[in-house]
């Protein structure tokens, strides 16, 4: 499973999710030579201070709907988010993406409101709803310095990583709950999308991995701020493929292929957050909005 490419990826269709929170940020100390508990070492490297990490991201989202249908639908995204620098570091220090590598797993499902374009061709606009949400996310680190494997998630390798078997589990995430706000998103012409997400997580370690000889040395419990958003490419280059839409069998779908990084691939943040009483309120919106036209057309991106 290892062969790295630093790509970001794939999203599927309409309704990828976009969410607003209100956490503070907060240092961490992250020991990649922590033992944790014998589950496994990724590194010698030392433990080191950071506050949030850059990652490359890839998913793909489907919508049970084809783009001339409207009304209210289910959608799923699965995907990945790959560390690529702790902030803080450079690489050098940290050693992540170079000594070892830090990933999550993540799925997110619910229902919402598909809002069709003009005709079939032109796609539309997915607005997820406020309730029946499911968004969970399992972190795993990669021992050693051969880089994790990636590639665009499909049907049939729906996150795009298959673990090793000397990855292990650090941590999962879970949704904290709050309200829904609508979003908006445009598209570029000849099928691109654009999809985007953020939320606020409650994470909680893995046995071992917390405290003195565990990866998150200090302090827990903490939260994540999880943000991710990736575009399509107008005209692709070489080694491009951007996020594109397509419709089979009644369904849509986005797909953001693994490409090199800022040429059409997907990217993302994790903010490490102060853990506090009251979750505070998450505005949560998340869409993609299909479209196809001229080739020498193209829409610029926005979201609301």
């Amino acid at each position: 499973m290892k062969q790295l490419r630093k790509t970001a990826a794939a999203a599927v269709l309409g309704g990828a999710v976009m969410l607003t929170t209100s956490a503070f940020s907060s240092t961490v100390t992250l020991n990649p030579s922590a033992t944790n508990g014998g589950a496994g070492q990724l590194s010698s490297d030392a433990a080191f201070q950071t506050d949030k990490a850059t990652t490359n991201y890839a998913s793909l989202l489907q919508i049970s709907s084809a783009p001339g249908a409207s009304g209210l639908v289910s959608y799923s995204e699965t995907g990945f988010l790959l560390v690529e620098s702790f902030s803080g570091h450079p690489n050098s220090v940290t050693g992540v993406t170079e000594n070892y590598n830090v990933y999550a797993l993540f799925t997110l499902s619910g229902t919402g409101s598909w809002m069709p374009g003009g005709s079939p061709a032109t796609g539309g606009v997915f607005a997820p709803s406020a309730t029946n949400v499911s968004l969970t996310a399992t972190l795993y680190g990669s021992p050693g310095a051969a880089p994790v494997g990636v590639a665009t998630p499909t049907l049939g390798n729906l996150y795009g990583i298959i673990p090793d078997a000397s990855d292990f589990v650090l941590g999962t995430a879970t949704f904290a709950a709050g309200t829904f706000a609508s979003g908006i998103a445009n598209l570029a012409a000849n099928h691109d999308a654009f999809t985007s997400f953020s939320a606020k997580m409650n994470f909680t370690p893995a046995a071992n991995t917390e405290g003195p000889g565990g990866f998150w040395e200090a302090p827990v419990p903490f939260d994540i701020d999880l943000s991710a958003s990736a575009t399509g490419t107008i005209p692709p280059g070489p080694g491009e493929a951007g996020t594109t839409w397509s419709t089979s069998g009644g369904m849509t779908y986005v797909t953001t292929s693994v490409t090199p990084l800022n040429k059409g691939s997907g990217s993302g943040n994790v903010l490490f957050a102060n853990r506090v009483p009251e979750p505070g309120v998450l505005a949560l919106a998340g869409l993609a909005l299909l479209g196809a036209g001229a080739a020498s057309r193209r829409r610029k991106l926005t979201a609301a």
